[in-house]
């Protein structure tokens, strides 16, 4: 089973957006081969060339404090762990609180003169050769407690906007349930009121993958075949987060 999610507005696209460059810095940040530092640093320029255009802080502390209001009227549920939903609430209010009194995420980069040196290169088919960026080359030869030092330091400029995007993005998955559906002939169109994502499970063996069009309140799939398959009815699960 495959997940696929789509976004159904512009701030719930750029959450997304950020959340899957995150993710890559992350699964690239041991280093243990150059194909790695330059899945990182190119998620990471791709992180400064995104943060370029919008400063998703503020919308982060608003979504962030919806979160905190819903936990807050959890309370009086006699079913919940109020130890867990008090843990929560204090790692929210922390978030909210520090958000719009932080720096914009990323701006430091500019002043790193070592950042700054590589970043066009990345941007240019086959420029990452050692006589086109000696700088990098020589970085890459540094041991590696020292590079894992850079990339720490890098990181922790990002610590923030890193946890509270995944925090609001998990808060988001969670409030939504998998249900069971069906396109017919690889066509599904619903509501989703109140949703900023819909989420959806995919068994991989039947061949065919989902698009989305539409936003806010109504949506459609279709599902395509990856080659020559003929599309059926294909079946899925469906959650609205």
């Amino acid at each position: 089973m495959l997940t696929y999610e789509f976004p159904l507005n512009e701030k719930s696209r750029t959450y997304l957006r950020f959340d899957a460059l995150f993710q890559q810095l992350k699964a690239n940040q041991t280093f243990e081969l150059p194909a790695h530092a330059f899945s990182f640093f190119r998620a990471l320029f791709d992180f400064i060339e995104l943060s370029e255009r919008c400063d998703i802080r503020t919308d982060l502390m608003k979504d962030l404090e919806k979160q905190r209001q819903k936990l807050e009227s959890w309370s009086q549920l006699p079913e919940v762990d109020l130890q867990k939903l008090s843990s929560l609430q204090a790692e929210l209010a922390a978030l909210i609180y520090e958000l719009p009194r932080s720096v914009r995420a990323g701006s430091r980069f500019k002043e790193d003169k070592f950042l700054c040196a590589i970043r066009q290169r990345f941007s240019i088919p086959g420029g990452l050769c050692p006589f086109d960026v000696p700088i990098l080359h020589h970085w890459l030869g540094l041991p590696l407690a020292a590079r894992l030092a850079d990339e720490q330091g890098w990181l922790g400029e990002l610590d923030l906007l890193i946890r509270a995007t995944e925090r609001l993005l998990q808060l988001w998955r969670d409030s939504g349930s998998f249900g069971d559906q069906v396109a017919r002939n690889g066509f599904y169109q619903a509501n989703a009121e109140n949703a900023e994502l819909i989420r959806l499970l995919v068994d991989q063996a039947q061949g065919h993958y989902p698009t989305m069009s539409g936003h806010k309140s109504r949506f459609a799939l279709r599902f395509l075949p990856l080659g020559d398959l003929e599309t059926g009815d294909i079946h899925f699960q469906l959650a609205c987060c």
